[in-house]
């Protein structure tokens, strides 16, 4: 092999290098970490999301959200955090036109748009979730399984596309506590993690309050 072959080589192998780091990081928080119920109309919720990453060497961060009714069927959720990323923030849409009556789960969908700084790389990415759940009453209380499937586009260093499979249920203990746990498992350019989340409602005119 001549030298400019292995130049070229050592090139190639950097470029990738790259591409697997930026792709670590940026997708180190990509979570739902929400069922597809709609809040009650002048509710909101405050919540903490910590995130442990299982694959590809390990991480850690954590995020925080805020929640919100916007109109009969649709919520909406901003959401901001850092860790393993050193920073990000989510703005999102949630939009359940089926609700959850007798048998059907609700389903619906959920929105994104996502902005993620690592060191000197910048990212935007759109998400799109078809989202589903179901109210369940066991021996440990209300839950609330839910499933969805996280397909993200981004740009940023070249444009590519993330998915995931996520799988979660959040449980209610105590009707003004409540907490979800959350798995996601990557299917294409992303990454597999657990996470949990705590979730505080509020209602608009009396502050914190069960629902």
């Amino acid at each position: 092999m001549t030298k400019n072959k292995l130049f070229k080589w050592i090139q190639i192998i950097s470029i990738f290098a790259s591409a697997f780091m930026l792709s670590r990081y940026s997708h180190a928080f990509l979570t739902i970490n929400e069922t597809a119920e709609i809040l009650p109309e002048n509710y909101y919720r405050l919540g903490v999301a910590p995130q442990l990453i299982v694959s590809e060497g390990g991480g850690f961060n954590v995020g925080v959200y805020a929640d919100t009714h916007i109109i009969d069927d649709l919520d909406g959720r901003i959401t901001m955090g850092g860790g393993e990323t050193d920073f990000w923030t989510q703005a999102s849409v949630k939009w359940v036109p089926f609700p959850d009556v007798e048998k059907q789960p609700a389903m619906g969908g959920r929105a994104a748009i996502i902005y993620a700084r690592d060191e000197d790389h910048n990212l935007t990415g759109v998400q799109l979730t078809p989202l589903f759940s179901k109210k369940a009453d066991t021996r440990y209380g209300n839950m609330i399984p839910y499933a969805g499937l996280p397909i993200t586009w981004f740009s940023g260093n070249g444009s590519y596309v993330s998915s995931q499979f996520t799988v979660g249920a959040e449980w209610f203990p105590q009707e003004d506590k409540h907490i979800g746990a959350e798995f996601n498992l990557n299917l294409d350019n992303s990454l597999s993690s657990v996470s949990v989340y705590f979730s505080f409602p509020f209602e608009g005119s009396t502050g914190y309050k069960k629902y």
